[in-house]
């Protein structure tokens, strides 16, 4: 825990918040924090600061919060996801907020199955913390927006070019003929970056993604987990955004 996210519902007066649950158990049990003591906070999808901890309990922790800080800005990149197997997203949904995304669709394409879209984790109640442990790894409180599109045809044919309109859309495919850092992902410039399942897109799927705006690219030979990739892809597109960056 880099920052401790606290939400609406922590709060019980101007600037004091009392914090329960797996939040305190860090605090007090890994951070080892006790009365007094002062650490990194911010609101969900709002301002951040320093927060000084004034209570422990067994159970919770009482602070009073400064938010004085500007919120984090959006991280520009938006992420299309074929709908992975229900435990394999458990541990990603953490990863990619930590690492820092927009939005997250999860979308069923031919090598999904059926019953993922039904799964326990895509249950806002079970999804939302996960995403927000990534957060406070990564140090912030701007929450991905999450939806699920069960029909791939429909969603690149008649959406997704105006949904992402003006960002440079990417489809991660191993055979594609353009490298990754040959893309084009200057610094400011959005980009979008669509993932396929394990065992890849169909070169149909790859061909309504590249009719709709997606260049394909590829990050070289090997084929990689789709946990893996995810998590690679975000990383080196971030590296390639802030080279960008810099040369403007």
């Amino acid at each position: 825990m880099n920052i401790l996210l606290l939400l609406d519902a922590d709060r019980v007066a101007a600037g004091r918040f009392r914090v329960g649950g797996a939040r305190a158990r860090h605090v007090r049990e890994v951070l080892g924090l006790c009365v007094g003591d002062r650490l990194r906070a911010g609101l969900l999808d709002g301002p951040v600061g320093r927060a000084k901890i004034v209570a422990v309990g067994e159970a919770e922790i009482v602070l009073d919060v400064d938010l004085a800080g500007p919120p984090p800005a959006p991280s520009g990149v938006d992420l299309v996801l074929a709908m992975p197997r229900p435990k394999m997203l458990r541990r990603l949904l953490p990863q990619i907020a930590a690492m820092g995304i927009d939005s997250l669709v999860l979308l069923r394409t031919w090598r999904v199955a059926k019953p993922y879209l039904s799964a326990h984790i895509l249950q806002p109640a079970v999804y939302r913390p996960l995403l927000h442990e990534g957060l406070m790894q990564g140090r912030s409180t701007r929450e991905p927006q999450v939806r699920v599109e069960s029909l791939f045809r429909p969603y690149v044919e008649d959406r997704v070019a105006q949904e992402f309109a003006g960002a440079r859309c990417i489809v991660a495919h191993p055979a594609a003929p353009t490298p990754l850092d040959a893309a084009g992902l200057h610094g400011t410039a959005r980009v979008a970056l669509a993932i396929g399942p394990e065992g890849g897109l169909l070169p149909f799927e790859v061909e309504l993604l590249a009719a709709a705006g997606f260049l394909p690219v590829t990050m070289g030979e090997r084929t990689l987990r789709v946990d893996t990739a995810a998590v690679a892809l975000l990383a080196q597109i971030d590296v390639l955004r802030r080279r960008g960056a810099a040369a403007e």
